[in-house]
């Protein structure tokens, strides 16, 4: 008998520890893991640019603010591009929204009217592939200036190449060529 009373004990002690153990484990919190939706990896909620990414008379806007023609024509055109985010502008006195994303290692810009027609793209070019006469005509202009960002910008059938150099005197400048190397406004 005194074995089973023993027996008994144990079970009782262990059983009583299970439960501590369980109501312990019971009270610890943690915080929801919240559900990835499949749009989130693709899509921001809102675009964010910093305050030097913003360009002048853009608005970041949130997905929800783009008109859908501009959404379509967007995932159309570029089906492998991640979308960064999205703005809202004036674009020769007309609303206009662009589309920031990244395709591999292309930055791309891409503004369209509210319909959904394409208007202007800018996609960052390696400057081994802005054409000769670009090139030279930046070099004459702003001789060894270092080049932050080298742009390709087509709009229509027209192309021009848009550049942030910083001068060999450290003045950060902002210039704009056509396909034969003629200065063009920014």
């Amino acid at each position: 008998m005194k074995t089973t009373t023993k027996l008994v004990h144990i079970l009782m002690g262990a059983t009583m520890l299970l439960a501590l153990g369980a109501a312990a484990g019971a009270q610890e919190t943690k915080a929801p893991k919240k559900a990835a939706t499949p749009s989130a990896a693709k899509e921001p909620v809102a675009a964010k640019k910093t305050m030097d990414e913003v360009d002048e008379g853009e608005t970041p806007i949130a997905k929800k603010d783009v008109p859908a023609p501009v959404i379509a024509a967007f995932a159309k055109a570029y089906p492998k591009a991640t979308i960064k985010g999205y703005a809202k502008e004036l674009e020769k006195g007309q609303t206009a929204y662009e589309v920031e994303s990244m395709e591999g290692k292309i930055h791309r810009d891409v503004l369209f009217a509210p319909d959904g027609k394409l208007l202007i793209v800018e996609e960052s070019i390696d400057m081994q592939d802005v054409p000769e006469a670009v090139r030279l005509a930046l070099d004459s202009k702003f001789p060894k200036a270092k080049v932050q960002l080298a742009e390709k910008v087509t709009e229509g059938t027209s192309v021009a190449y848009e550049f942030k150099a910083t001068t060999a005197e450290g003045k950060k400048v902002e210039v704009k060529f056509d396909a034969k190397g003629k200065e063009l406004k920014p």
